[in-house]
């Protein structure tokens, strides 16, 4: 599900960034840049049990922006990318289906800006199929009573 959720945080930056100019990275990529980019990153998942087969399952991702180092972008023009990703980070699409993001917060450090969101999913684990018994033979009879007390 993690390798979904990427791909899903992927395909919509990619519906917002300028493909010619701003390149996307996610955690199998190189440590080197080429800057302006995204770089998607799982910061951490956990799971916890409901229910019978029910688990809560969450993810944690942070998306780092790096600009372009020769435009001097402000912070100004960081908390403008902050706002685009608020917007378009709410709410993505996994496997046809869609997925409310969480706890958005940012932060810029160091002149890049981190976006922080969490994705919930509820998951449903099948039980072990326990084999069923393929047959059972049953005997029977009748005491009789011979009426000697």
């Amino acid at each position: 599900m993690t390798d979904e959720i990427r791909k899903a945080i992927s395909k919509k930056i990619g519906t917002f960034r300028d493909k010619s100019t701003t390149k996307l990275y996610s955690e199998e990529s190189e440590q080197k840049f080429k800057e302006p980019c995204f770089y998607i990153k799982e910061l951490r998942s956990s799971q916890e049990k409901e229910l019978g087969n029910r688990y809560r399952r969450s993810h944690l991702y942070d998306i780092h922006y790096f600009p372009n180092p020769e435009s001097k972008a402000t912070n100004s023009d960081l908390r403008k990318m902050a706002e685009i990703l608020y917007s378009e980070m709410e709410l993505i699409e996994v496997s046809g289906r869609p997925l409310m993001g969480f706890e958005l917060n940012h932060e810029i450090v160091g002149g890049v800006l981190h976006f922080f969101v969490r994705y919930p999913i509820s998951l449903y684990k099948e039980k072990a199929k326990t084999p069923s018994m393929e047959g059972l033979k049953q005997e029977g009879g009748l005491k009789i009573d011979s009426g000697n007390d």
